[in-house]
């Protein structure tokens, strides 16, 4: 037993990146999940929030001030902005959600906020309500006793001691009767960024959101599994019988990159076509912009996964690693979590992962309606991935032996 467990051991110190893969890793996987959850559990979703301020009303520009110095939520007032441009800031993910500060303080006719809310983003909007409750309570309190005031009297229209009865009657209704519209929220209304489409109604937001998401991550798995075949063929000798020239070399990884470019392109389409006919999610109208956007995530995910194992020497090698990394970039991505419930530096990162640009793309044209242009920009970089990793893992091959 004692032979067998120094072998063992001596095996993996010997391998380092075994060892790395051991420890490292894990631990890195670990950092990364904690940084994200720790945060979301605790309330801390670090918001990123516009503000529009529609009110002459000096007590709520009193506020409206506060909230923009607080340090709590990332507020950006935006003082030349009407209440369209807000919410197209919204639509395209600039904010995470938004607040129209409005009416007057003494009016109790009208709530004072409104709050943009996107589907994908509804916890958002929903952080951003209690915050404001909070913020109201603890900076202009004057503001919720006038109109509790105003409402209690015109609920009861005086507090003599009959009315009193029917104020405790009225109270009585209100805790039984959960959905009245007494007990509707006086102060914030929701706005949703699109209207009453059916989008936002059924809730194909988040079916757009995560078939993106699904997506490039099995996009990525797949395509690394697929080309496992190319180590098989490196260490059975197989790689060397077929490379007698140096366009071989060319011609050897652009078929493995053609192959999986393919592959990856099937499976992004059946993941489209559950969502068409089993989930009801609309890509009639965006077909041309979702193949255009699955043709790219193939060939990113490809050309990563060709890279990946051009720098593994062993299947087990490449089966760990290209793991981790895959588990890696897709929960930074967003592939896992959405990204705004990231902290700022995370978020940050995101940016260097192709999910999140798959993400970007595939919502961008099935929900956002983006135009041609601004499918580039996540188009464009992901196929600037392809190519830069398609380039980086075709380096080692036209190394000359020492």
């Amino acid at each position: 037993m004692r032979a067998i467990f120094r072998v063992m051991a001596l095996g993996l110190w010997r391998d380092r990146g075994a060892l790395l893969l051991a420890f490292a890793l894990p631990s890195l996987v670990f950092a990364i999940f904690a940084s994200i959850f720790s945060g979301a559990t605790e309330g801390d979703l670090h918001l990123r929030v516009g503000l529009v301020v529609e009110t002459e009303d000096p007590v709520l520009q009193d506020f409206a001030q506060h909230l923009t110095q607080s340090e709590e939520v990332e507020m950006t007032a935006l003082p030349n902005s009407s209440r369209a441009q807000l919410l197209e800031e919204v639509r395209q993910g600039n904010f995470d959600t938004a607040v129209i500060i409005h009416g007057q303080s003494d009016n109790n006719n009208r709530p004072l906020f409104t709050i943009v809310s996107e589907p994908t983003r509804e916890i958002a909007a929903l952080s951003l309500q209690g915050w404001l409750r909070q913020s109201l309570a603890s900076q202009q309190p004057q503001v919720l006793a006038q109109r509790l005031a105003q409402s209690t009297e015109a609920l009861v229209d005086g507090f003599s001691p009959e009315q009193q009865a029917r104020l405790d009657a009225a109270l009585e209704t209100m805790a039984r009767e959960s959905d009245s519209a007494a007990a509707e929220d006086a102060l914030i209304e929701f706005q949703p960024v699109y209207g009453q489409s059916p989008a936002s109604i059924s809730g194909l937001s988040g079916i757009a959101y995560y078939a993106g998401a699904t997506t490039i991550l099995f996009l990525l798995l797949s395509a690394v599994n697929a080309g496992m075949v190319s180590l098989e063929e490196r260490q059975n000798g197989i790689s060397e019988r077929l490379l007698l020239s140096k366009a071989a070399h060319s011609r050897l990884l652009l078929g493995r990159f053609l192959f999986l470019l393919s592959l990856g392109f099937l499976q992004a389409s059946a993941i489209f076509l559950v969502a068409r006919f089993g989930f009801g999610l609309q890509i009639e109208s965006a077909l041309a912009k979702v193949i255009v956007m699955a043709l790219a995530c193939a060939a990113a995910s490809a050309g990563l996964a060709l890279l990946l194992l051009s720098l593994c020497r062993t299947t087990q090698q490449a089966t760990t690693f290209s793991s981790f990394f895959v588990l890696i970039i897709s929960s930074v991505g967003g592939s896992m979590v959405p990204r705004f419930m990231m902290p700022d530096w995370l978020q940050t990162v995101s940016l260097f992962t192709p999910n999140a640009w798959a993400i970007e793309g595939f919502y961008g044209a099935l929900i956002r309606g983006d135009s041609w242009s601004q499918l580039a920009q996540p188009g464009g970089i992901l196929t600037a991935v392809a190519l830069v990793c398609l380039l980086l893992a075709a380096l080692p091959l036209f190394k000359t032996p020492a």
